[in-house]
């Protein structure tokens, strides 16, 4: 295992258990899939309550435009 990877286990097993679920979203998102493919299997939304990003509802056109390549307004 090359020491990048030895320090992130490390860093990892030091993360508080309410700061684990949002880090592993961001690394499901840039882990490619088990079966070889580019992409994770579950869709964006899976994990988004715990991003720390407020409230859905209340960003909702915000999330919409950005995923539909719009210009904020």
């Amino acid at each position: 295992m090359s020491t990048l990877r030895d320090e992130l286990h490390s860093l990892i097993d030091r993360l508080p258990e309410s700061h684990v679920a949002p880090i592993l979203a961001l690394v499901r998102e840039s882990a490619p899939a088990e079966s070889g493919g580019d992409e994770w299997p579950l869709p964006d939304f899976v994990g988004a309550l715990a991003s720390g990003k407020g409230d859905l509802a209340a960003r909702s056109a915000e999330i919409l435009r950005a995923e539909l390549g719009r210009d904020p307004e």
